[in-house]
């Protein structure tokens, strides 16, 4: 098949407009930061209170490669984390269902701390404040830097 010049010339202007296209489909689809939370009355929780939300509490969240991971932090601060490996950038395992262990605590300044093994990829380890919203639950590195990234998260008793 031939292809005519104007079909030619016109390839690097497609091409302009597929690559910022299939970038923005490999970024988090809904990155927010603490300021977009204004409207929702966020409200930070106590060491009190998220230590009795989330000992005993089903888990679930949407990684920044849109893999969908869940666990059940257990009292002893173990869990088993599940992920779907859907997202972009997932490993070998993409799209099987896999399994790790974890460790979770509540920090002495009230911070969600966990540790996961992941298998396969670089352990993963972080304290976040939790904050309650008028639409569920938000985790955060910092509260008072209002272009800090949030994460949201679902948690149920």
């Amino acid at each position: 098949m031939r292809l005519s010049k104007r079909w030619i010339s016109l390839a690097p202007v497609l091409a302009a407009f597929a690559l910022p296209a299939a970038q923005a489909q490999t970024q988090a689809p809904d990155t927010m930061v603490l300021r977009d939370l204004e409207s929702k009355n966020p409200r930070k929780l106590s060491k009190d209170e998220a230590t009795s939300l989330l000992t005993g509490a089903k888990m679930s969240r949407v990684s920044g490669r849109g893999n969908v991971h869940s666990w059940s932090n257990d009292a002893g601060g173990s869990f088993v984390i599940s992920s779907d490996n859907r997202g972009a950038g997932a490993t070998a395992a993409v799209g099987r269902p896999t399994t790790s262990p974890g460790k979770w605590h509540i920090s002495d300044d009230g911070r969600y701390c966990v540790l996961i093994e992941w298998r396969g990829v670089p352990t993963e380890e972080w304290c976040r404040f939790i904050l309650e919203t008028t639409d569920g639950y938000y985790t955060v590195r910092s509260d008072s830097v209002g272009t800090e990234r949030v994460f949201k998260i679902d948690i149920k008793k």
